[in-house]
């Protein structure tokens, strides 16, 4: 045993000194003029991966758990999709790049169980699932968070999340059958990484990271924005935390604050250039009104003793739903039933004889939008990828005359509701509309308010509510509620 032994370290040492000698040759020649910095994964698999260290036993827990079907099936999807992902490397500078697809499926599996980017590279390096997951060896299961954190930011970038997206569920509808004629269609409220912030609170960190971006710039221009200022909004104020009978006077000193800061440092070209300065002046503009004559401040407000300016808060129902509702994501968005966030966009199959359905369209859409408007770009977003189906059920957002015209001019028949115009009449008896939706307006309104007259509606229409489930599974399982 000992003789056998020593042979096999032998020869495993000499494996792995051509392995160090090749990889370090292939880094060589990656500096070679010219030499492209994007490199392939090798599938081809490692004699000495995690399976072929591991007991019996052991290996055949992972292949029954979810690495088991990744490494099978996951893993050379990802391997097939990393040529798309090229561009994001540069053609002569840096360094060869991480495996694509041990990033890539990083991701997955960190959204896949809800984890932050640490919590999920700790289990790469010490959990044997993960390194069967991506045939790696012990050794190898190791990687920078920056490397991960870069990653994300090129494949947002490049919009490359929508590669993946599209090659994973292209292979699935392939291997499992699933039919694709019949589709429901709902949008669900998220929320992406940030505090949601009153309205005050909103004046205050605006403020707040203005200033401390000027301190960075010039400490001289920082201390020239005045002393009450600098006491309000600095990093140890605590100004935004006010009392509710607090809130609205202090909200008035805050506006005249942000008045007087954008005015103090206009036509700077240094301070202009700070996105920080840029967020002022679009927060002055939609939630404050610039006057004809100076406002005087209050004897009791903390800017009694700073010179009035012509300002006047806007009325909270004059501010835009699309106006800046935090400075830290400002393509957040406010919807009056749903508040602060992103709407997403979910088309799921639904054909009763699949063995199972799956997501076929995920689409971010502002959430101070309507779902009227997110109907024909989800249809041709399904059109391009080949998943097109020739009907779509959704609820009477969606509804239309207009959105059912324009789906038929794809090919595609929306089952819905009549919006509350177009209701059919109680008691009236309607003729059984066509198969197909007409194109022209008119008739596919009328086309509409027919087919929800026939007893057969509820029935086909019945399959809708099955998209809430999905939505609360996402929410629920993998943190869909609240995005990093």
């Amino acid at each position: 045993m000992k003789i056998a032994q020593k042979v096999f370290d032998r020869i495993k040492f000499a494996l792995n000194s051509k392995i160090r000698y090749n990889s370090s040759y292939a880094h060589a020649r990656a500096y070679d003029k010219g030499a492209d910095m994007f490199r392939p994964s090798d599938c081809q698999g490692k004699l000495f991966d995690a399976g072929g260290l591991m007991t019996p036993h052991k290996k055949a827990a992972c292949e029954k758990s979810w690495a088991g079907p990744f490494y099978g099936k996951a893993l050379p999807i990802l391997f097939r999709a990393e040529p798309e992902f090229a561009e994001l490397y540069d053609e002569r500078m840096g360094r060869p790049n991480a495996p694509v697809a041990l990033l890539a499926g990083l991701h997955i599996l960190k959204e896949m169980f809800n984890l932050t980017d640490m919590e999920a590279l700790g289990e790469l390096e010490f959990d044997t699932r993960w390194w069967y997951a991506f045939g790696l060896e012990p050794d190898e299961a190791r990687l920078c968070q920056k490397t991960l954190h870069n990653f994300r930011c090129a494949v947002m970038l490049h919009e490359k999340g929508q590669v993946i997206f599209r090659k994973t569920t292209d292979e699935l509808i392939s291997a499992l059958g699933i039919s694709v004629t019949r589709q429901r269609l709902d949008s669900t409220h998220i929320l992406s990484n940030f505090a949601v912030l009153n309205r005050l609170g909103l004046f205050c960190e605006t403020m707040r990271l203005f200033l401390h971006a000027l301190k960075k710039l010039d400490s001289g221009l920082y201390e020239s924005a005045g002393a009450g200022i600098l006491k309000r909004y600095s990093e140890e104020a605590r100004y935004h935390d006010a009392r509710k009978e607090e809130g609205r006077r202090r909200l008035s000193v805050a506006a005249r604050d942000l008045y007087r800061l954008v005015k103090r440092f206009e036509g700077n070209e240094a301070v202009e250039k700070l996105n920080e300065y840029s967020l002022m002046k679009r927060l002055l503009s939609e939630q404050c009104r610039i006057v004809s004559k100076p406002r005087p401040a209050a004897k009791d407000d903390d800017d009694s003793g700073d010179p009035p300016v012509p300002v006047k808060l806007k009325s909270p129902k004059k501010v835009r739903s699309d106006s800046m509702q935090t400075p830290h994501d400002t393509d957040v968005t406010y919807s009056g039933h749903k508040g602060k966030g992103y709407e997403v966009q979910l088309a799921e199959s639904c054909v009763e004889n699949n063995p199972v359905e799956l997501i076929t369209e995920a689409r971010v859409t502002p959430s101070s939008g309507s779902d009227s408007a997110a109907l024909l770009p989800v249809i041709e977003s399904l059109e391009k990828s080949g998943h097109k189906p020739e009907e779509i059920i959704a609820d009477t957002g969606y509804s239309g005359a207009k959105n059912a015209s324009e789906a038929a001019g794809h090919g595609v028949n929306l089952c819905a509701p009549a919006p509350a115009r177009g209701k059919p009449l109680p008691g009236v008896s309607y003729p059984v509309p066509a198969d197909k939706c007409p194109k022209d307006r008119k008739e596919a309104g009328d086309w509409l308010k027919r087919r929800e007259a026939q007893p057969v509606f509820k029935k086909d229409y019945a399959p809708r509510a099955g998209i809430e489930g999905t939505n609360s599974e996402l929410k629920r399982r993998h943190g869909f509620r609240k995005l990093a």
